[in-house]
């Protein structure tokens, strides 16, 4: 009886969460950088800059995520073992 009341629950709130974004797939939703670009236009009067590096244009942007989490887990597997593995006091640093 549970598991029928669960799976109820999670479909109803699946249609509740998906209706609204099928009615607004025809529409062409803005980007938040280009909102935000348009609104402090509005407010100061000057114009957004053109980024010094275009990571727009091919896989650039693709690279960067790629490499900035290879940094991160390397750093935060480093950490980790020394956190949660090594001993205290034996000289491992």
């Amino acid at each position: 009886m549970i598991k029928k009341v669960v799976l109820v629950l999670v479909l109803v709130t699946a249609i509740v969460l998906f209706i609204p974004s099928a009615a607004l797939a025809g529409q062409k939703w803005q980007g938040t950088d280009d909102l935000l670009d348009s609104k402090m236009k509005q407010i100061t009067g000057v114009a957004a800059k053109k980024p010094l590096v275009d990571v727009n244009q091919g896989n650039l942007g693709l690279f960067l995520f790629a490499a900035g989490g290879f940094t991160a887990g390397t750093v935060f597997g480093y950490q980790w073992r020394r956190l949660f593995h090594e001993k205290a006091g034996t000289g491992n640093d």
